[in-house]
């Protein structure tokens, strides 16, 4: 059977660095060199659960950690006195290193396990694809409706300025108004009884523009006048003339000599 593959990784909390402990090295001299000499001491122990020993009969020393993590054998002498002081090392019965924050820091999952979160991560991006493709689906069926709107929109407006007008009979004061812009004549109460009375036909038509067959009486109503003043200059003249020939006027200038005129 084949052997099961197992992933280790260190966790590191966001705060690490603010914490009391780790403050505290930081701030002596070296203090930075002590930081990464024990996260190095970490990450090696992980796969063992906080265990570092070299094998089952040899523990670690000093130099063989200065020489596994290329850390100056000073730093890691004086680093593991600090450690154990600030009980962040441990060293066993067995001189195993005990590293005693790890158990909280260590993160491990198999080879089959790893396959099955990759594969679950691939189907979520899958479905975040589809959610964002019918996203944009349904934009485009919006932005397609909102156009089919305005069109439809278009053609009402043509088909409403196609449309004739239909007409609507004027009120009698609207009729007096327009009179009176025009300083006309026109009985307005006439032109309104005789137009119902017809139902505002013009002719065998629909009347279409009331103000138009206004200015029509206005016109009809200027010459029946100038009519009328016609006949009144010409009253004297309904009798028939006489026509003079150039024989009459001679005969009446021979009488006229004769009188002595």
């Amino acid at each position: 059977m084949a052997e099961v593959k197992k992933y280790y990784w260190l966790k590191l909390k966001k705060d690490f660095f603010k914490r009391h402990d780790i403050r505290i090295i930081e701030d002596m001299p070296n203090g930075k060199d002590y930081i990464l000499f024990y996260l190095k001491l970490l990450v090696e122990s992980i796969s063992h659960e906080g265990r570092l020993r070299f094998s089952d009969t040899i523990p670690y020393n000093e130099q063989m950690l200065s020489t596994i993590t290329n850390t100056n054998i000073d730093i890691v002498r004086a680093a593991m006195k600090v450690f154990c002081q600030l009980q962040l090392v441990e060293i066993l019965d067995d001189e195993t290193i005990y590293m005693t924050e790890v158990k909280n820091m260590i993160g491990c999952e198999t080879e089959w396990a790893e396959k099955k979160r990759l594969y679950r991560q691939k189907q979520l991006l899958l479905v975040d694809s589809k959610r964002t493709d019918k996203g944009q689906c349904l934009d485009v069926v919006r932005q397609e409706k909102e156009i089919e709107k305005e069109k439809d929109i278009d053609i009402d407006n043509k088909e409403s300025s196609n449309k004739p007008i239909r007409f609507v009979p004027p009120s009698l004061e609207e009729v007096q108004a327009y009179c009176k812009e025009r300083n006309n004549n026109v009985d307005p109460e006439q032109f309104i009884n005789f137009y119902e009375a017809k139902g505002w036909m013009v002719g065998k038509n629909k009347m279409k523009d009331w103000k138009a067959a206004v200015r029509t009486w206005e016109r009809r109503d200027k010459e029946e006048k100038q009519q009328i003043n016609s006949k009144a200059s010409n009253k004297f003249n309904t009798f028939p003339q006489r026509q003079y020939t150039s024989t009459h006027i001679s005969e009446l200038e021979r009488k006229l000599i004769n009188k002595g005129l």
